[in-house]
């Protein structure tokens, strides 16, 4: 790699790109070829002559796109068994500066299941990553490799396999809703972090995914509406109006994602799966409680309740005009509520 790579501003060669849309849900994965682009970037790196000119060329930008590139060949790999995805994956590790310790404990970890489903051998990725990454990283991956025996399931990595009619893909687990800091989880003390906290029963997650997925792409298939990746998430008591000891309801498995519609609006949607005898509230309890707040609505089917509620559109609450009385009756109470029949459509179709 020539000298003057890196010079002027330092501008990283990562710098313009973006993975765009649906590229970063790991549940419907799809190709990208945006893929070949970075690997080539990430190979350059690594066979030229100024790996550290790279490393500090990197903005929060840039890192956070070559881990979300890195996750996206380890589903590749999980999908198709490649060897050569799973090498680009901890490649792509290997140059950061320093891995987080959430990463380690998740996707890094659950990437050697990956390579013992496909047959590849750990200690290839071990010494080649130990040869490329800064010490610290390489010290901390170091302790995963020589775990890696003890391995057995996604689980043990805060991961789950999913199985929609997108193929293969995979979920993490772990939920940090109230984590203030970007740095990662045990950024602050410097310790492995229990991510155990961060997690919600994930009995059903499989059949919970899919149908995340089904009613993601209904919602798609809607005009003028766009639903973004898919994600673990936990289930807010609030949004039933109920008071507990914590700000959320126990469930057994829950996928979130949002959904961009028309004229302005943006929505969550939220499916859980949860236990009525801990609950105390069915499933059919829950989707009526919700559907009397404002801007939520709610069905639900057996054991899982679905919740759409309105994302607060921030421009309007904080524009100086102020919205004159005789406008009152034109505003709706219950913007996502048609959609109901949909959500009902798909959770009947998929039970």
């Amino acid at each position: 790699m020539p000298s003057t790579f890196y010079a002027g501003d330092m501008s990283s060669p990562l710098a313009e790109l973006t993975y765009e849309g649906l590229s970063n849900d790991l549940v419907r994965y799809r190709d990208d070829e945006l893929d070949a682009t970075i690997a080539t970037i990430v190979a350059e790196a690594i066979n030229g002559d100024d790996l550290d000119g790279f490393r500090r060329s990197l903005d929060d930008g840039d890192r956070d796109l070559l881990t979300t590139f890195a996750r996206r060949r380890i589903v590749a790999s999980l999908r198709t068994s490649s060897h050569d995805a799973l090498a680009q994956a901890y490649d792509a590790y290997a140059v950061l500066t320093q891995l987080s310790e959430g990463e380690l404990n998740a996707w890094f970890k659950g990437g050697l299941l990956v390579a013992r489903a496909c047959a590849m051998e750990t200690d290839i990725l071990r010494d080649r990553f130990v040869a490329v990454a800064t010490r610290p990283s390489a010290e901390m991956a170091s302790v995963v490799f020589a775990s890696a025996d003890r391995l057995d399931h996604f689980a043990q990595c805060y991961l789950v396999e999913t199985d929609t009619r997108y193929g293969k893909g995979l979920l993490n687990t772990a939920v940090d809703r109230d984590q203030p800091s970007d740095q990662g989880i045990g950024a602050l003390t410097g310790a492995i972090p229990d991510l155990n906290p961060f997690r919600s029963g994930y009995d059903t997650a499989g059949r919970v995914a899919s149908l995340a997925a089904a009613l993601a792409d209904a919602f798609d298939a809607q005009d003028d509406h766009a639903s973004e990746a898919l994600r673990h998430d936990r289930l807010v008591a609030s949004s039933f109006d109920i008071v507990t000891s914590g700000s959320f309801l126990e469930t057994r498995a829950c996928v979130s994602f949002f959904v961009t519609g028309p004229d302005g609006l943006d929505f969550s949607v939220v499916v859980a799966e949860i236990d009525p005898t801990v609950t105390l509230h069915s499933a059919m309890d829950l989707a009526a409680m919700a559907d009397e707040l404002v801007d939520q609505a709610a069905a639900a089917h057996d054991t899982v309740v679905v919740l759409l509620s309105v994302v607060p559109n921030f421009d309007d609450l904080f524009r100086d005009e102020v919205a004159d009385e005789d406008d009152s009756d034109e505003v709706n109470d219950d913007p996502v509520g048609h959609y109901l029949e949909l959500v009902s459509a798909v959770l009947t179709a998929q039970a």
